[in-house]
């Protein structure tokens, strides 16, 4: 059982589960290709030299070299965005982040004040954009960015808040 299912009230139904859009993923599929390809090339003309202790050392520090741009320019970034979660259910909002070290925020949606995204014209040709939810409660507001299909999710989540007032004024809390 994985994020979000671990997280789950007893009935709570996930309608929405996330990741910022796939643009962040791009650059560093983009990264690791190249610094890949440029690490390759130079091991293959150091691998030409005729000086065998100077060609160990130099394949080395361009493997490390090389390994160490992957890692910061593409593994990490990758790892980033994949383990960026939006998730919104039929009773809150949830965003989560990281690997190691996590950040975390739940909003119940009762507590939903506003909801508003911006978009450039690029956002908008790609169906994304960032989203701005103000809560009543304490912690404030959460800023997701690069939601995909930022518009229809607005239109969701407005709507279960709704569908979460009528159930509660059903139920007589009146809240």
């Amino acid at each position: 059982m994985g994020y979000p299912d671990d997280q789950l009230a007893r009935g709570e139904v996930v309608k929405l589960h996330t990741h910022p859009h796939w643009k962040e993923g791009v650059a560093p599929i983009l990264w690791f290709v190249v610094f890949l390809a440029i690490g390759a090339i130079a091991i293959t003309y150091t691998a030409q030299l005729d000086n065998a202790d100077v060609r160990l050392w130099l394949i080395v520090a361009e493997v490390v070299i090389t390994l160490a741009l992957l890692i910061w320019l593409a593994v990490i970034p990758w790892i980033r965005w994949r383990s960026t979660h939006y998730v919104i259910t039929d009773q809150r909002i949830m965003w989560r982040e990281g690997l190691v070290t996590r950040e975390s925020r739940h909003i119940p949606l009762a507590r939903v004040n506003t909801v508003s995204y911006t978009q450039n014209v690029w956002e908008r040709i790609f169906g994304f954009g960032d989203m701005n939810i103000d809560s009543a409660s304490d912690d404030g507001e959460i800023n997701l960015v690069d939601v995909p299909r930022v518009d229809k999710t607005k239109a969701l989540l407005y709507q279960l808040a709704e569908d979460d007032r009528a159930r509660r004024a059903s139920q007589g809390d009146g809240a």
